[in-house]
Order: structure tokens, then C-alpha cells, then sequence
């Protein structure tokens, strides 16, 4: 007899989800984690399998091919809807471990860097999109235009996504008291790679405690962390719709959107929204959130 599983406890909070997961990927995830609840399938295996469908969507973009195109938007859409699902899972299990959380950060950036690349080779080598936008007369050059524009437009997403993830966990942190992340307890994951050095093997995971390790700890070091005196009520109250409005410029948005274009044989559309309308709305947003939170420190 299958267990009946409760989807809003599969969720990190339904206010700090973003939109698009809640509409669209968490409800289909969510249905293959029922498939998969009853059996040894682990969290960090559906992981795996979701970076190998993000490496995939960057291999099939540079061939540059609709039909490439094609199995490239397919592999991103799974990816996301599988990156949903380990967390998914393991929030169910309750079997969710540092390592896990390690890796399911690392979907997200390394599906980014193959995305982008296979990008810039589509359109370094797809003269189509050059002469269709009028650079004919610069076609000598595409290959330093085509690395250019996804580089900023790269540079422009991992910002973007970088503070929504920032003022989400803020949210997390003072209105439900969760960490996040980032801001885990550093002495925590010391005494598991410790551990890890005392053990045989599991190169890959010492590898990966290691650099998470280090990199948290640079991330403490560097970043200015002002702590508020606030209750979660008032934190919620100022702070709800704007996490709702910096969702728009989150990971998923970013992945949809891709998507989309994609689909439509447009992918440099992509790449141009991101740099102009995206770095707007962060910039635009970054204001009124500084204006918010100056005032909750006031307060």
C-alpha cells in the first residue's frame, strides 16, 4: 500500500519557491517522487542523473541544429523538474545529507556554464542568426560577438540569481528561523570533512566538502551580515511581495525562459533579455530592497 504524501511538505515554504516551480515543475516532480517514494533510489542518484541532462542540454545546443535545439529544451526542462525532485524527496524522507545539498547546488551552476557554452558555439558557428540580425558586414567577428553577449549575459544571470537566492534565505531565516545554506553551521560541515579525511576513498566526496567548506567560509569572510531586530511578522509583512517580485529573475525564470526561446530558434532573444530587461529589474529591485531593509534596521 503506497503512503499517502502530503505535496506542501515536499515544498521549502510556498512563499519562497519561485513562481514558475510552483505552477509548473514542482507539481509534475512531485508525481515522480510518488512513483519513486517506495523505493532505494536516493536523492543524490536523482541528482546525478539531473546534472547529466544539464551537461546534455549544453551538448546538444552547440551542435546549433533545430533539431538539436529541440532535444536541448527537452534535457533543460528535465533537468529542473529532477532538480526539484531530490529536494523533494529528501524533505519527505527526512534522508537529506550535506553532501546532497552540495551537489544540488552544484546542478544549478554547472548546467549554467554548459548552457551558456554550448550557447556561444551555436552562435559562433550558426551564421543564420548573424545575417538574420543584420551583422553580415561583421560576420568576421562573430565569434568574438557570440562569447561576448553570453558572457555578460552569464555574468548577468549568476548575479541576478545570486541576490534572489540571498534575500530568500534572508526571508527563511527570519521568518520561519531557517538556514540557509550558505550560512551553514561552518563547524558542522568541519567535523563531516574531517571525517571524510579519516576514511578510505570517497575521493568525490572530499573533494566536494572540501570546496564547499572553503568557499562558505570565504563567502562568511567577504560578506557584510547585519543581523535585525524584528519579529517575523513585521520581517513578512515588508518583505513578502518583494521575495515574490526578485522570484522573476530566479533560476527557474531564467531556465523557462530559455526554454522558450529556444523553441522558437531565438535563443539570442535570450541572451538580450537577460542583459537588459533582467539587470533592470534587479537594479530597480536592489533599490527598493535596501530603501525596506534600511527601514526594519531603523525600526
Amino acid at each position: 500500500m503506497k503512503e499517502k504524501l502530503n505535496y506542501r511538505l515536499s515544498l521549502k515554504g510556498t512563499e519562497a519557491e519561485e513562481i514558475l516551480d510552483l505552477i509548473i515543475y514542482r507539481p509534475i516532480s512531485f508525481q515522480f517522487v510518488r512513483l519513486i517514494y517506495n523505493t532505494n533510489i536516493t536523492p543524490n542518484q536523482i541528482s546525478y542523473v539531473a546534472l547529466l541532462f544539464g551537461v546534455l542540454a549544453g551538448v546538444f545546443y552547440a551542435f546549433g541544429s533545430e533539431l538539436s535545439f529541440i532535444m536541448a529544451a527537452v534535457s533543460f526542462f528535465i533537468c529542473n523538474v529532477l532538480d526539484c525532485a531530490d529536494g523533494q524527496l529528501a524533505r519527505l524522507k527526512k534522508n537529506g545529507t550535506r553532501i546532497g545539498r552540495i551537489i544540488d547546488g552544484l546542478i544549478d551552476y554547472i548546467t549554467a556554464i554548459s548552457t551558456f557554452v554550448g550557447i556561444a558555439i551555436a552562435l559562433q558557428t550558426s551564421t543564420s542568426m548573424f545575417y538574420e540580425w543584420g551583422y553580415k558586414s561583421l560576420m568576421i567577428e562573430s565569434a568574438t560577438y557570440a562569447w561576448t553577449l553570453t558572457a555578460i549575459a552569464a555574468l548577468s544571470r549568476a548575479m541576478q540569481n545570486m541576490l534572489f537566492d540571498k534575500y530568500r534565505n534572508m526571508y527563511l531565516k527570519y521568518v520561519y528561523n531557517k538556514s540557509d545554506d550558505a550560512n551553514e553551521d561552518l563547524a558542522g560541515y568541519k567535523r563531516e570533512l574531517e571525517a571524510l579525511k579519516r576514511l578510505k576513498g570517497r575521493y568525490a566526496a572530499k573533494i566536494l566538502m572540501n570546496l564547499y567548506y572553503n568557499y562558505t567560509f570565504a563567502q562568511n569572510k567577504m560578506s557584510m551580515q547585519v543581523d535585525y531586530t524584528v519579529t517575523p511578522e513585521e520581517y513578512k509583512k515588508y518583505n513578502k511581495f518583494l521575495l515574490r517580485m526578485w522570484s522573476w529573475i530566479g533560476s527557474t525564470t531564467h531556465l523557462t525562459l530559455a526554454i522558450i526561446f529556444t523553441l522558437i530558434f531565438r535563443v539570442e532573444l535570450y541572451l538580450y533579455i537577460t542583459i537588459i530587461a533582467g539587470n533592470f529589474i534587479m537594479l530597480l529591485l536592489l533599490i527598493i530592497q535596501n530603501i525596506v531593509l534600511n527601514k526594519l534596521k531603523r525600526g
